[in-house]
């Protein structure tokens, strides 16, 4: 019921544009890269999904979660809708997890749109080659740490009444991720949100000179880092609003 009361709020935001847009953004930018360097990119469909996900890993992903968590919030931040809140029979950490699945949901319409464009784009490019599947997985999989992203930049959104400055945080959160790459610091790919969506977003990209593959250890490594930097996001969420008071 709370999942589906945040999902609703969404209706009359435009949070929909964002979904259609980054992937439609990230999709041309390397559909577009693809076609002008096919004398260097002749790793077929492995080439031209590298490409499309290049950017949308290191900074569209992120930035479109911290958009959609920002809009989470936003009807809260208006009037006396923060004092309903707070005075609501249900729990506080019940809310804060409806909060953070209702942006994972949406985060996971925005992997699929970019799946369907990425494939549709590439049929019609008649790209050579079989579609490899480490590409597509790293789209889907995505979805694990994004929730890490959802839940940090949920609280940011949270104590933050302005829009901008979340996902001014989130940009700078891919900021360092990009840093922490060209210098290859990689242990800090598993403590920043931002750096394991990049991180999965790029596994099998021919376009990322670090990128990995998806093995046993690679999944339980991704799957165990994003569960407890979702955690801590979730439980500073709720601590932090139960310290608070009613405000006018």
């Amino acid at each position: 019921m709370l999942l589906r009361n945040e999902l609703l709020k969404f209706r009359r935001s435009h949070v929909w544009t964002v979904l259609v847009l980054i992937p439609l953004i990230s999709v041309a930018y390397g559909a577009g890269n693809y076609s002008a360097n096919r004398e260097m990119l002749t790793a077929g469909w492995s080439s031209y999904l590298s490409q499309v996900v290049l950017f949308y890993g290191l900074f569209f992903m992120t930035i479109g979660t911290a958009i959609l968590a920002a809009a989470a919030w936003r009807l809260e931040h208006r009037g006396f809708n923060w004092n309903q809140l707070m005075t609501v029979p249900r729990g506080i950490s019940g809310i804060i997890a409806a909060k953070i699945g209702a942006i994972v949901v949406l985060v996971a319409i925005m992997q699929l749109i970019v799946l369907a464009l990425s494939l549709g784009v590439g049929l019609a490019l008649r790209i050579p080659g079989t579609i490899p599947w480490v590409n597509l997985a790293g789209i889907v999989l995505a979805v694990i740490p994004a929730a890490a992203v959802a839940a940090w930049q949920s609280f940011f959104s949270m104590i933050i009444r302005n829009f901008a400055a979340p996902v001014a945080i989130a940009l700078a959160g891919t900021i360092l991720t990009f840093g922490a790459i060209s210098a290859g610091f990689e242990q800090l790919m598993w403590i920043l949100p931002s750096a394991l969506v990049t991180n999965t977003l790029s596994t099998g990209s021919t376009a990322v000179s670090t990128a990995g593959s998806f093995d046993a250890a690679t999944l339980i490594s991704l799957l165990i880092a994003s569960a407890l930097l979702t955690a801590l996001g979730w439980a500073t969420s709720v601590a932090w609003l139960r310290r608070v008071d009613i405000r006018s």
